[in-house]
């Protein structure tokens, strides 16, 4: 009588095994990959959120801006050229030069020279000559 011998061997071969570690190596390292491609996506979707709340914010910022200009310029600071102070001078000489005519006349426009002068809306000096009723 004949023995019957097994030619297959249950036992795994140490290539397979091999493969299998590296399979399931590589399965572990995609999975990672994934996780970070994950929270990667996370982190981009929550930079992009900022960045339109910063754009909501600079547009609400920008149309309260518009909202509270006036429709008129500030006005300018008073003017400090020669030109006014020597149309000035000229009024007061020409009021000076007719103001025994206005006196006749009943004209009872008077000059203070140490009054301030006056500014205009546009923050021009419009002169130091006022009416004043006596």
């Amino acid at each position: 009588m004949a023995a019957i011998t097994a030619t297959n061997s249950t036992t795994i071969s140490a290539q397979v095994l091999l493969n299998r570690a590296r399979l399931d190596q590589a399965q572990r390292a995609a999975d990672q990959a994934e996780n970070n491609a994950r929270q990667l996506r996370t982190a981009a979707d929550q930079a992009e959120r900022e960045v339109q709340q910063s754009h909501d914010n600079v547009r609400k910022i920008a149309a309260a801006n518009r909202q509270s200009e006036t429709t008129y310029s500030s006005p300018a600071e008073p003017s400090t050229a020669e030109t006014p102070v020597k149309l000035q001078n000229f009024i007061e000489n020409m009021y000076l030069a007719t103001s025994a005519q206005r006196a006749t006349t009943g004209n009872i426009l008077k000059l203070d020279p140490n009054a301030a002068p006056v500014v205009n809306a546009q923050g021009q000096s419009t002169g130091r000559i006022l009416n004043l009723r006596t």
